[in-house]
């Protein structure tokens, strides 16, 4: 009965790590790191994962990784909040908890200053990491001269997270043959959302899209929910001040983005964070959960889908490349880098853990969609085996841990024949396209 009860265990607890909260507000107060949502770092702690069938063996690896842990991407938040706090003291305006704010910010400004969306020392060593958890799982892949694909996306903290993964499979073994590339050639599956995807319209490119349909929502919640005089009144005598230097809401999310990511980098000084009411830090929690859910999540009430819909490039060159490779033997593994909102609308597009259900409104979002479970240097591995008739099935590891396809299994759970899940997931492809074919780009706003 024990040995029963420690294989439920092992199979069933990693699948915890995604949807384990069933109320988000509630996980932040007693994480409030989690607020940051994909400012969040996930632990590299690998639980029980569950066994393969036997007499199959694993033997190629289709990976796609988020880069690793990184500043705040906005350099100028970091000076915004320099003068303000400079310009206060200036004044005689600082409170004595302002004061120490400015005491804890002052020294880390010139080490943050236009160092916006750098990939930070404890970024690189989560690649270390993950490359020598992966080669250590399955050693006999990585074994004499096997040949590894990495591609990247042009973003420079990419690059250097692809090439971190990259000089830790050779430390692991110095024979592998590692090929690297960062190329607008390869834009279109690595970041899909781009325009080097011949689906993209100017008005639908990137994350933050100004001209998108949720954006009037979007800001009308930052507005109605946020309050920042109790971030700013504890410290500054005299609000009037944070309209000179910018506008109170625009100060009181740089602040925060500065708060939230000290836990990407040591550099900053976790105490930030303390200055923010736990409340108002999950009201921004709820603020930047929503943007994330309209821009890449399961979105119905504004795109139909249309954004999501983008990555089925990304799964196609998943899919071809196994195609060729598991053909050929001439790869044992691809490696992929880019950035979180890819692995948001891949887990839609292929309707992982229910995250393709819709809401019927905007007070259902934060329930749904939790950002928070996208961390930093998050990853997905579909894992092949094989025995020695030439059975093929595919697993998918997410952040290191099982996680169940919307598909039935072989008979042990978190392992799928190879040409159930690929035939699964051209029906979800060929679905998309008809998304991006019947609905429009946002119209560019003026």
């Amino acid at each position: 009965m024990r040995k029963i009860l420690s294989f439920l265990a092992a199979v069933i607890l990693p699948l915890a790590a995604i949807g384990q909260d069933k109320d988000p507000l509630d996980a932040i107060r007693r994480d409030p790191w989690k607020s940051g949502t994909v400012f969040y770092m996930y632990d590299h702690g690998i639980p029980a994962q569950a066994k393969a069938p036997a007499g199959y063996k694993s033997f190629y690896i289709s990976h796609y990784g988020r880069h690793g842990a990184r500043n705040h991407s906005s350099s100028s938040d970091f000076d915004k909040i320099f003068r303000l706090f400079t310009t206060a003291r200036q004044r005689g305006l600082l409170t004595e908890r302002g004061e120490e704010f400015l005491k804890i910010y002052e020294p880390l400004y010139p080490k943050l200053r236009n160092c916006g969306g750098d990939l930070t020392p404890e970024g690189a060593e989560q690649q270390y990491k993950i490359a020598h958890n992966m080669y250590r799982a399955h050693r006999h892949i990585f074994s004499r001269g096997a040949r590894i694909d990495a591609v990247s996306t042009t973003v420079p903290r990419c690059i250097l997270t692809m090439t971190a993964f990259g000089d830790q499979l050779l430390r692991e073994n110095p024979r592998l043959q590692i090929s690297l590339q960062a190329s607008n050639s390869t834009m279109a599956f690595t970041n899909p959302f781009s325009l080097y995807n011949p689906d993209v319209q100017p008005t639908d490119e990137g994350y933050n899209n100004k001209n998108a349909w949720w954006q009037k929502d979007s800001q009308k919640m930052f507005d109605e929910k946020l309050d920042p005089a109790a971030v700013f009144s504890p410290l500054i005598k005299d609000l009037s001040l944070l309209d000179e230097i910018s506008t109170p809401r625009k100060l009181e999310d740089a602040l925060f983005a500065i708060a939230v990511s000290a836990q990407c980098n040591s550099l900053i000084d976790r105490r930030l964070l303390e200055f923010i009411p736990i409340e108002e830090i999950c009201r921004l929690y709820e603020c930047h959960n929503f943007r994330f859910f309209a821009s890449k999540g399961p979105d119905t009430l504004y795109q139909k889908g249309r954004q999501w819909a983008f990555v089925w490039r990304t799964m196609q060159d998943i899919l071809d490349k196994a195609d060729s490779d598991l053909q050929t033997g001439e790869y044992a593994a691809r490696l992929r880098f880019g950035h979180d909102i890819i692995v948001m609308s891949l887990f839609v597009l292929l309707d992982i853990d229910g995250y393709n259900k819709p809401v019927g409104s905007l007070d259902e979002v934060s329930g749904a969609f939790r950002s928070y479970e996208y961390p930093m240097s998050l990853n997905t591995q579909f894992v092949f085996y094989k025995n020695r008739k030439g059975d093929v099935l595919v697993r998918l590891l997410y952040n290191e841990r099982d996680i169940a396809l919307p598909i039935p299994d072989c008979g042990t759970p978190y392992f799928y024949r190879w040409q159930d899940f690929r035939q699964y997931a051209l029906g979800r492809i060929e679905k998309a396209k008809q998304i991006i074919a019947t609905t429009q780009a946002p119209p560019k706003k003026q």
